[in-house]
């Protein structure tokens, strides 16, 4: 387990996913597994997945740039929102 900032990742045991976090919020509580264990991405903080850092900037800001869109049914942006895997794919991974 790696704590970064007030969450602790840690490998997933979700097929197909790469870490996985819990997040308490408002008395709320959830496992959140993200990032697909086949891809590649910029950099793994936790160094769990470090194997998988490519370090290619261009391809870092399309994916923060493609990611930044992604809205829920309500019309709100998933990146800041801390339920959310692209929330901390984009932290963690990107």
């Amino acid at each position: 387990m790696v704590k970064i900032g007030r969450y602790e990742y840690e490998r997933s045991n979700a097929k197909g996913k790469k870490l996985k976090v819990v997040v308490k919020k408002d008395g709320k509580k959830k496992t959140i597994n993200f990032g697909n264990a086949n891809a590649e991405h910029y950099r793994d903080k936790t160094g769990i997945w470090s194997s998988k850092d490519h370090g290619d900037k261009q391809r870092r800001k399309a994916y923060l740039t493609r990611s930044a869109g992604i809205k829920r049914k309500d019309g709100s942006l998933t990146k800041d929102d801390v339920f959310s895997a692209n929330y901390h794919a984009r932290r963690i991974l990107w």
